[in-house]
């Protein structure tokens, strides 16, 4: 009697975990709003151009988690766009796994936010692709198209090779990489934080804020008129071309986080 009850005690508790694991996204997405969030009317338009204005302000010094970084502000920038994909380093797995790396930057950047503006964000083209994010760098796919991975050859037959050249180049014409754009975000607050925590695919979003130079980590981003990144590395990561954006006002779902 006992071994039952260890048994159904355990998969109760793995149901419960599992449970937990999956819903946990859901249950932020429907409390965080009312929580950190503030009723707005207004009506979100997804830009057709993201908004820049070069300045030139002194720089400051940041804390987040315990720790502390230099930033220094070289735009002001704001745009409206479709979330294609947002990716989180602030759980478990990615504290083990990427901590070694990444840590001071993880502390900085909890995720990434992949938006697409102007046409490619309306809808009917929008469904025509798929989102990728590795490495803290994102990428657009072409929906239904079978992309070749590995020095493995292809298993796909002459007929369907063809057919899926077709599907890509439909598809790739519609991908204009002025309108599409990996940003790391720095929440300025813990609002703006819980904010970025409950976007997902499809979501329009407005964030606000200024492109950073990050000297505490040797990092310069460059401006918007004249987007650069040193070749320096995180540890074992580049930044590559993301912007990274402090970040102080983001509206969404007909709420506003400061």
């Amino acid at each position: 009697m006992k071994n039952i009850i260890k048994e159904y005690t355990l998969y109760i508790v793995c149901v419960l975990f599992i449970g937990f694991i999956y819903f946990k996204p859901m249950i932020k997405r429907l409390i965080y709003p009312y929580i950190y969030g503030q009723k707005t009317d207004e009506v979100l338009e997804i830009s057709k151009n993201d908004y820049f204005e070069d300045v030139s302000l002194d720089a400051f010094v940041f804390k987040r988690k315990g720790k502390s970084y230099l930033l220094e502000p070289k735009t002001i920038y704001a745009v409206t766009g479709r979330v294609g994909i947002v990716d989180n380093y602030d759980t478990l797995f990615e504290q083990i796994y990427r901590a070694k790396f990444q840590g001071d930057y993880m502390t900085l950047v909890p995720r990434d936010v992949f938006l697409v503006i102007g046409s490619m964000a309306e809808d009917g083209i929008f469904q025509k692709f798929l989102f990728e994010h590795e490495e803290r760098m994102g990428r657009v796919l072409c929906a239904g198209v079978k992309y070749k991975r590995s020095f493995m050859p292809s298993f796909l037959s002459a007929k369907q090779a063809l057919k899926n050249e077709e599907k890509y180049r439909s598809c790739q014409r519609y991908i204009n990489q002025n309108e599409l754009n990996n940003y790391h975000p720095i929440p300025a607050s813990e609002n703006i934080n819980k904010a970025l925590m409950t976007l997902k695919k499809g979501d329009e979003v407005y964030m606000e804020g200024y492109l950073v130079d990050v000297p505490t980590l040797g990092l310069k981003t460059g401006t918007r008129k004249n987007q650069y990144h040193e070749n320096i590395k995180i540890g074992a990561f580049s930044p590559g071309m993301c912007f990274v954006l402090y970040t102080t006002k983001v509206i969404t779902r007909g709420r506003v986080y400061e």
